[in-house]
């Protein structure tokens, strides 16, 4: 296994941190750092009862589009959120979340077992319990996004 050299810089002179990440080949390991560090880079801010909190992806489970309306579901609570969904998907494309069907996007992060069921479709089981159904159309993404 190749070793990975690791440079922290602290200086009073960066107003924000960056972070280059230079590589020869790109491997599993590599590609997996990355996509936790943009899973922590970005956050949506969700209303529940008259509250706003900003909520960081990597606590989100889901997001559910249902009546022109976009929900939040983290690991026990449910938020909502003034994006649409297709405009999370262009935010969040190159994190771990990926679409399963019209009105669900999926941290697959979250996710802890994935099953086919009838009709070329598949059912994915989330940490929580939770069970969502990934739809055909939507299934050769997932697959590649999640490795199968």
């Amino acid at each position: 296994m190749k070793t990975m050299k690791l440079i922290i810089e602290q200086s009073e002179e960066y107003s924000e941190p960056e972070i280059t990440v230079k590589c020869g080949m790109m491997d599993e390991r590599l590609e997996s750092i990355i996509n936790h560090i943009r899973l922590n880079m970005f956050s949506v801010a969700g209303v529940k009862d008259g509250v706003t909190k900003v909520l960081p992806l990597s606590e989100i489970f889901y997001f559910d589009s249902t009546d022109e309306r976009t929900f939040v579901y983290l690991e026990n609570e449910v938020y909502e959120c003034a994006m649409k969904l297709y405009e999370l998907e262009e935010q969040i494309a190159r994190a771990n979340f990926v679409r399963i069907s019209k009105s669900c996007i999926v941290n697959i992060m979250k996710l802890d077992s994935v099953r086919p069921l009838l009709n070329s479709r598949y059912e994915a089981r989330l940490e929580n319990g939770e069970k969502l159904i990934i739809s055909r159309h939507y299934l050769p993404d997932f697959k590649r996004k999640f490795g199968i």
